[in-house]
């Protein structure tokens, strides 16, 4: 709580600094679910770098009912994320929690005030957007699992087509239940780094295995490493 309170602190003061600057800037951010919608309750978290791993510089309000927030920032460049923390915490996103994946580059050096519109998603929200034709893909299936060859929970599997960890990967699986199982569908006949994590959105990645699905089969079965948070 102490901690808690002590950023409330420094939040209000730093508002009521810059609400009265002059050469103050203003980021708005509208923020919708993948179908478009307004969503309440998603706060923009803004970076004075591309380094976006850590506290943010900035913090807005959670977004209002019609998706909409902003905050007030000294003019630069700045690195934007939309997130929906459910439990209201700072940490690593878990079930249910929504992201806008990559950052949105805002450049305030030269204008006062600047849009942006954030579309803020989970991993279920992903896997209805990349779902494809069953028959140019193919279904992997099997558990998460340890360094002692145990069932991990709350982690996903994520495929993609080069092994460039910097970029989102492909295709990514819903959450694993308590017993670790997985399932993804990624393309036949190409070549796939696959791994797992229980960090989403991954900005940074490691494969823990090659895959190359083979044309024509339904099913294939391989078990994932869970890879480093």
């Amino acid at each position: 709580m102490r901690g808690a309170a002590l950023r409330a602190t420094l939040w209000l003061a730093l508002t009521g600094f810059l609400a009265g600057a002059a050469d103050a800037a203003v980021l708005r951010g509208r923020v919708t679910d993948v179908d478009g919608k307004p969503m309440a309750g998603v706060k923009l978290f803004v970076y004075d770098s591309a380094h976006v791993r850590r506290p943010a510089t900035f913090i807005s309000p959670p977004s209002a009912g019609d998706g909409t927030t902003a905050v007030r920032v000294p003019p630069g460049t700045y690195w934007v994320v939309a997130r929906l923390k459910l439990d209201e915490s700072y940490g690593p996103l878990m079930p249910g929690d929504k992201h806008s994946g990559e950052p949105a580059v805002m450049d305030l050096t030269a204008d006062a005030e600047i849009e942006q519109d954030f579309t803020v998603a989970d991993i279920r929200d992903l896997g209805r957007m990349r779902r494809p034709l069953v028959a140019d893909f193919v279904k992997l299936a099997g558990r998460v699992l340890d360094g002692d060859g145990n069932p991990v929970a709350n982690a996903f599997v994520f495929a993609s087509a080069t092994s460039d960890n910097s970029r989102m990967p492909d295709y990514i699986s819903a959450w694993t239940g308590a017993d670790g199982r997985y399932t993804l569908i990624v393309p036949a006949g190409h070549k796939q780094y696959v791994g797992s994590s229980r960090r989403f959105p991954p900005s940074t990645w490691r494969a823990s295995a090659e895959f190359v699905p083979s044309p024509g089969t339904a099913d294939s079965a391989l078990d994932v490493g869970l890879g480093p948070d």
